[in-house]
């Protein structure tokens, strides 16, 4: 009996080293940022596409990281959660008149607007990301850590749908323009697409007191999910489909600047 107790002390302490070993090995960090990025390229090729959708010219980032450290002050994984804020589009009412003379090479006028649903004014976009982390010292109260991580970003999926006019005859046609490869079959006013990226950061922390950092750093965002768009003509009057077209988009890159506070 004694010695089945003794036993149980001893797998009891060693329980408690190792407990004790992942609090002081696995610390975690908090980190509160405002990030400024800058669109290098935009959306789609397409004028018309890219008008629909938010500027990509600028996101301003709201987010707040949770580091854990699986080797304290070198080495660890992080997760992001966070609100971006896009411009409105440029042009979120262009006329699809004008999509379809460049397309069909025939003037056309819109008669009627059947659907028109999407981006029209600035609006926010939840953002996500899990990654990896090391961490170095340049100087005495200076680190630097270099960041790898993937993410998603949710933006409203555009439909447009419209009755077109041939200028000088009474031929109509049905267009209907998508992007994000949604189906107006199951389109509602919620339905949101969600947009891959890998994020390539370099955050500097400045030592403003044992528990505090001050944060300042460079970022780059690829987005690895196009943004695709397709055209669909109908024949107003027997429903046949006489041209669909789908347009490859561009896979938009975004540089940038942080900063925050690290405790």
């Amino acid at each position: 009996m004694k010695k089945i107790s003794l036993l149980s002390a001893i797998l009891l302490c060693g329980v408690f080293s190792v407990n004790a070993q992942v609090v002081r090995v696995w610390n975690a960090r908090l980190d509160l940022q405002a990030v400024q990025s800058f669109g290098l390229n935009d959306w789609n090729r397409v004028e018309f596409a890219s008008d629909r959708l938010p500027r990509a010219s600028s996101s301003t980032d709201l987010r707040a990281t949770v580091n854990l450290y699986f080797i304290k002050r070198v080495a660890g994984i992080f997760q992001d959660v966070g609100v971006g804020f896009m411009p409105a589009p440029r042009n979120g009412l262009s006329d699809p008149a004008s999509q379809a003379a460049s397309t069909m090479g025939i003037p056309y006028y819109t008669k009627e607007i059947l659907t028109e649903d999407g981006n029209r004014t600035a609006g926010a976009h939840f953002k996500m990301t899990f990654g990896i982390f090391g961490e170095f010292s340049v100087a005495d109260k200076l680190s630097v850590s270099p960041r790898f991580g993937v993410g998603f970003m949710t933006i409203s999926a555009p439909t447009c749908e419209a009755v077109l006019k041939e200028h000088d005859s009474n031929m109509q046609y049905i267009a209907l323009y998508q992007w994000f490869g949604k189906d107006k079959s199951n389109y509602d006013y919620s339905n949101v697409a969600s947009l891959g990226y890998l994020a390539y950061r370099l955050r500097f922390a400045y030592h403003i007191s044992p528990k505090h950092d001050f944060l300042f750093g460079l970022e780059y965002t690829w987005h690895f999910t196009r943004a695709d768009f397709s055209e669909t003509y109908t024949n107003y009057f027997n429903h046949n489909i006489t041209r669909t077209i789908n347009h490859e988009g561009n896979r938009l890159n975004m540089a940038g600047f942080s900063a925050g506070i690290s405790f």
